[in-house]
């Protein structure tokens, strides 16, 4: 037995059509990935080429979009704290919001802002010029080819810049702690190894491999769906930049609510 959606008018239909394409092309990419990891056909050469052209356009945006929310963070912590007495917890808040949540949430903003729309904008440019169609014409499979090793590039720079964004805004509240507080290093960092576990940077980790797979998937996918010139994939690109940040948002919500009920909370206030 069968069930279909009920007929949807209009932008509905457009949207339930989009998800629907999305989805299926999720799974095609995976299963091509899968594929070429067991049958050895992964493109090396192109997942190296990816992995430093994905890495070079993201990794100076997030470490400068990073700095300042973590200082950000830090006087904002800092001032609540201070109010508080409680001035001596700033490297607990630290550990929860930039490991927790800060970290991989930048990840995600620059990859699918900054990594995607150049993903999309390199598809969608080959696909005006008919560059796709001649592929799949010589019976090349293009997710394999293209997607895959954009898929592969993508987990890893994700998760290398996460460390990267994690470590960077650490020392931004670090510092400020010291030598704008004026407060001692002892209490940040008896603070922060206290309330900071490895479980948050791992599920980091995790999330921002996630969200990198999200982005990417976004991206080439409106990329290789390219139509009407110039304009289409100017279009494109605004299409999968405003797609992926709100799946993203989507999902990080759903792992943040998943993570809170498999690792409990850490002491109490």
């Amino acid at each position: 037995m069968t069930y279909e959606l009920p007929a949807a008018k209009g932008p509905l239909r457009d949207v339930a059509n989009q998800g629907g394409y999305l989805i299926g092309f999720a799974v095609m990419s995976f299963v091509a990935l899968i594929r070429a990891v067991f049958a050895r056909r992964l493109s090396i050469s192109e997942t190296v080429t990816q992995t430093l052209f994905i890495g070079r356009v993201s990794t100076g945006p997030s470490l400068l979009l990073m700095i300042p929310i973590g200082v950000f963070i830090a006087v904002s912590v800092g001032e609540l704290a201070g109010r508080i007495g409680a001035g001596g917890y700033s490297g607990a808040v630290v550990a929860f919001i930039i490991v927790g949540q800060a970290a991989a949430l930048v990840c995600a903003l620059m990859m699918a802002g900054v990594a995607g729309s150049a993903i999309c904008t390199d598809l969608g440019s080959r696909k005006i010029r008919e560059e796709i169609d001649a592929m799949e014409v010589m019976g090349l499979d293009v997710i394999e080819r293209l997607v895959a090793p954009r898929l592969v590039a993508a987990v890893v720079v994700s998760v290398a810049l996460c460390a990267m964004v994690t470590f960077g805004g650490v020392m931004a509240c670090y510092l400020y702690h010291i030598y704008v507080q004026h407060l001692p290093a002892g209490t940040f960092m008896a603070t922060f190894s206290q309330y900071g576990r490895m479980s948050d940077f791992v599920m980091a980790l995790i999330k921002a491999a996630i969200f990198g797979i999200t982005s990417t998937l976004v991206a080439t996918f409106k990329g290789l769906h390219t139509k009407g010139g110039p304009r289409g994939v100017a279009d494109a690109v605004n299409e999968a930049v405003v797609i992926a940040f709100a799946l993203v948002f989507i999902v990080n919500t759903a792992l943040s609510a998943l993570y809170t009920v498999i690792v409990p909370a850490v002491g109490a206030y």
